[in-house]
């Protein structure tokens, strides 16, 4: 078997278990909004360690897609950048 298709198996392992690990954390996130009511603190507990297996997550999976999936960012867009002298109106 050649080092490609061990790499894509590997890597289809690790998504599959990414998978199986959000599965478990929508389990979880069920249980805590029924205890949330009756227990502050641990539903806190619980939301600080979902936080970190989310964070732990997305760095799995940034290895396996190979590039960084960075949350969007707020604030006013620049100005495009245009070849100086080019015409971009379709309607001129």
């Amino acid at each position: 078997m050649s080092l490609v298709v061990k790499e894509w198996e590997a890597r289809i392992e690790l998504i599959r278990s990414i998978a199986q690990s959000q599965q478990a954390m929508a389990r979880i996130l069920d249980s805590v909004a029924d205890i949330s009511e009756y227990s502050p603190e641990m539903a806190k507990s619980v939301r600080e360690n979902v936080r970190s297996l989310t964070a732990m997550q997305l760095s799995m999976t940034e290895t396996v897609v190979g590039i960084r999936m960075r949350r969007p960012q707020q604030g006013i867009p620049a100005k495009p950048w245009l070849l100086k002298g080019a015409d971009v109106s379709p309607y001129r």
